[in-house]
Parts: C-alpha cells; structure tokens; sequence
C-alpha cells in the first residue's frame, strides 16, 4: 500500500503492514535492507525501488554489527530488555531465559540480573504514571525511539491511544506483531552460549491482539516528524538523545508534540560520540559539568519544568551466558509550560 500527502502530494510506502514516512524514502530503503528484506517480497516493494534494492541486498553483511539497527542480533538484545522478566518459574523452560542450566550459570550474572533487570526506566515510568494524579488520563501518548515498543505495555493502562515511532523497519515490524498480532513469520531467538550462534534459543513472548485503531507504530525520523503538533499529553523520548547529531532538537521536539501542560519523560545513559559532544558544549553555560545537568537544562530551555529526577537507574543488556552491559541511566520527568504552546 501507500500512504499520500493531501498537501503536497508526496507518497510513502506502506510494507508488511509497516508505514514508512520519511523524507526520502529511497535511501531509507537502500540503508535498511537487511531488515526489510526478511520481512518483505521483492515484488512488494515500488517498481522504482527494485533494482537499487536488489544491488544493496547482494552486499548484505551478515557478521553481527552491534551499530546496525536492523540487525537481529540488535533485536533480540532489545526483545529481552523489552519483554522478558525475572521469573524463575517460568513456563515451559527448566532453567530461566539467562541460564543453560543451574549447573552451567555464572554465579555473578544470575545475581545481577535477579537484583537490576526489573528495575530499569520502564518500571520507573509505570510507577510514576500510577501515582500522578495531576497527570490527565486517559493519555494520548507518543514514543519517540520506541525500538520494539515493549513500553506500550506498561504503559496500556492508562492509554487513550499510542504511537511509537522509530527508524528501525524491523523494530516496528516486531512491535505491530507483539501488540496488535499483525502476521509474522520470525521467531523469537536470544543470545545463548555464541557456540550455538549470536541468537540461538528461542523464547516464547505471548502476543496480543489490538485492532482498535487507537494503538500503531510507524517508520519516521526523528528531526522530521510527520505528526501534529500539540496532539500529546505524554512525549516519551528513552535512551535517545545521545544517538542524535543535534541533542538539543529532542526537547524542542517534544515540547512541539505536547499539549500545554503535557509531560515529556527522557531517559538515557549518555553514551555521546565525541563530535556531538563537542557541539553540546558549545551550547551550555560554563557552570555545566555534567551529562544529566546538560540535559535538564536543554529541557529548561526548551520550555519544560522538571518535576521528578532519578539518577542511576540500573539497564541491563544481556549479551550472551557469560556476558551482561550495566548502564546507569539518567531519567526525569518534564512539564510543558502552560504558557508555551510551540
């Protein structure tokens, strides 16, 4: 299918299910390939698109680039992140998922996991929206870099309607599946012992079924978002900002999505590039030293009111049975302004 741009006319490709709306679509394609192409038929793509698809899938890699956002090596470490929880009962396993076996398990690992994993940035932001009275629900709400939208369940609940959105095809593939039962055929796999392979035991997620128009995910960029302004009254942005080229835009842009007195919530563990950061320092007054103090005032700046701020969170990564990334995640909570309405 196709979606088209009542003003100007510009069209968008609709594949699998999975609306792309982009500037130039053309070298969204040709950049994401690799996961477009397990997922999509030649033959579904626009004619115009084909050949140049065609040239770009014969030069897949297919070693796992931990950088390459359509890689499924790179899913399956943010399924887990997403959907899987400490359980030491869980169903139809002998051993829980971060385990070959109680015999096989590293000590440290389990204690880690058993300790951090259910206390990342999404059960923070359930809890906070469970005790917000102020905040108006139910919540239209937008998520800006959802990956595979696992958030959407937390946040469920206390939903209106929901859009996630991200430059990953095969994210928002995984996502529409996981919440609305849109067909797939991929199987759900996550790193075991890398002697089996980078993804090789698979995991049962249960998926849903929602239908109701109110719930989607769409393929877009981030600095231009073909949404309307002032449509939120939850912006959620995790994770984010430190893989953008202009980290000041994130605040502005989620400014320009909220309602007036609507929420912005942003997480993220600061991993800057070294040229982004050295742009970011041009722009803070010399007092600011820090990471989590740069971000609180590009929000301030752009407009927002901070009302609740937690430094080190714990976000985990499970890489494989020996190896496990701990991140200590910055997250707060912002007010639009009332005054400001851009």
């Amino acid at each position: 299918g196709r979606l088209e741009c009542s003003k100007c006319k510009a069209e968008y490709p609709i594949l699998e299910g999975v609306a792309i709306v982009v500037e130039d679509v053309h070298s969204y394609l040709m950049s994401h390939v690799k996961g477009i192409s397990k997922r999509v038929k030649l033959d579904d793509l626009p004619k115009q698109y084909r050949d140049d698809f065609l040239e770009a899938q014969s030069e897949i890699e297919h070693e796992h680039i931990e950088e390459d956002l359509e890689a499924e090596r790179v899913n399956a470490l943010y399924l887990m992140n997403h959907f899987l929880r400490v359980n030491p009962k869980t169903k139809n396993q002998e051993s829980p998922w971060w385990q070959p076996s109680p015999e096989q398990g590293s000590p440290f690992i389990d204690k880690l996991i058993r300790e951090y994993w259910d206390r990342g940035p999404f059960s923070q932001i359930e809890e906070w929206l469970s005790r917000q009275d102020h905040i108006q629900k139910p919540i239209e709400a937008i998520e800006l870099g959802c990956g595979v939208g696992g958030l959407y369940r937390q946040l469920k609940p206390y939903l209106r309607s929901y859009l996630g959105v991200d430059g990953s095809f095969a994210s928002i593939s995984m996502a529409r599946h996981l919440a609305l039962g849109v067909p797939d055929t991929s199987s759900f796999r996550v790193p075991g012992d890398l002697l089996h392979g980078t993804v090789s035991q698979e995991v049962s997620i249960p998926v849903e079924t929602n239908l109701s128009g109110q719930v989607d995910w769409i393929v877009a960029d981030l600095e231009s978002l073909p949404l309307q302004e002032a449509s939120a009254d939850l912006c959620i942005a995790l994770n984010t900002i430190d893989m953008l080229n202009s980290p000041q835009e994130l605040p502005q842009i989620q400014n320009s999505l909220l309602k007036s007195g609507g929420v912005a919530i942003q997480s993220c563990p600061y991993i800057w590039h070294e040229a982004i950061a050295k742009k970011l320092r041009k722009l803070l007054p010399k007092r600011i030293q820090d990471s989590s103090s740069a971000v609180k005032w590009l929000y301030e700046q752009a407009g927002f009111q901070i009302e609740i701020n937690q430094e080190h969170v714990p976000w985990l990564f499970f890489k494989h049975y020996r190896q496990v990334e701990l991140y200590s995640v910055h997250i707060f909570m912002g007010r639009k302004s009332p005054s400001l309405n851009t």
